[in-house]
């Protein structure tokens, strides 16, 4: 437990540096919004093919794992939809509900955890299934956002496009090509890569303690609800999963760090563009974000002793 805590304590430390940070002024709202961009669209996907690039997609992809890990974010979409149904909220609150149930920030935090708490070793297979599982949370999201019966927006080109256009699944797909065909790059473009990569994670991590806000009043119960389906629920579901489907334990590791992320801030920008409850989604980011450290340390114990 306590090398757990000190391997994870750092990822939530820069975290607070961040947040603390804007609340001295030192980020502000337009830096944080600029820096977010060269992270999203630049620093996390050159990072993500960097380590892809230069492992074997043979030895990074397991085809159980990525089953395990895509069946659990499934079957809690659909636990999520149904505990929304029960509880009779309305449509704009209901699609926004179940997507901050299962939708992870894999890109910010998730990746972070399991570079900075499983070193080299997990890295190239968790980039791999990022990559994956970015692309179905996104596939679902605009899916409950587009047949879920409300006066929500309707799907469009330019959504589908920005959304299943993620800078870091094609990250990803060029990082396989370049694994499956044995491409080598330059000794220098491979440095500069490093520089970038080296860059992404703890500027990430800074943006997002930047980013947090306070909660949405008169949404307790569905905060609380969400938090405990997306930190505890789903990577439970993952855990059993991996067991049944007897995925090793260097693969369901970091499989279930990635279940494990707190809920993406991309929906927030989801739920404004395709009308769901922003206020919603932007305090679920937060807590879910904060009450993580305690989630994390929780799941690495236990996926270290079961697994």
């Amino acid at each position: 437990m306590i090398q757990v805590l000190e391997n994870l304590s750092p990822v939530f430390l820069v975290i607070g540096l961040g947040y603390f940070s804007r609340k001295l002024g030192f980020l502000p709202d337009n830096f944080i919004l600029s820096a977010n961009r060269l992270v999203y669209y630049i620093a996390i996907p050159l990072l993500v093919f960097s380590e892809i690039s230069r492992g074997k997609f043979s030895e990074s992809f397991d085809m159980r794992q990525l089953a395990g890990t895509l069946l659990a974010v499934g079957l809690v979409m659909l636990l999520a939809i149904v505990v929304a149904f029960i509880m009779k909220m309305p449509r704009k609150r209901a699609v926004t509900f179940t997507q901050i149930s299962y939708h992870g920030n894999l890109g910010y935090i998730g990746l972070a955890v399991i570079f900075y708490s499983l070193g080299p070793g997990g890295r190239v297979a968790a980039s791999v299934l990022a990559g994956f599982l970015i692309l179905m949370q996104n596939i679902l999201s605009i899916s409950i956002y587009t047949f879920i019966p409300g006066d929500g927006k309707r799907l469009t080109v330019k959504s589908l496009g920005k959304f299943l256009g993620n800078p870091i699944i094609l990250g990803t797909v060029l990082g396989l090509i370049s694994s499956g065909w044995g491409i080598t790059l330059p000794g220098f473009l491979n440095r500069t890569l490093q520089i970038v990569a080296d860059m992404a994670l703890p500027l990430a991590l800074l943006i997002i303690g930047g980013s947090l806000r306070s909660g949405a009043s008169g949404r307790t119960v569905q905060l609380g609800i969400s938090s405990i389906l997306k930190l505890l629920v789903l990577p439970l579901t993952g855990l059993i999963l991996f067991r049944v489907l007897d995925v090793s334990r260097a693969l369901a590791v970091p499989s279930i760090i990635l279940l494990s992320s707190p809920s993406a801030t991309v929906s927030y920008v989801m739920s404004t563009e395709m009308g769901g409850d922003s206020d919603l989604a932007a305090a679920a980011v937060t807590i879910s974000t904060a009450l993580s450290i305690i989630t994390y340390t929780l799941w690495l114990s236990i996926a270290g002793n079961y697994l």
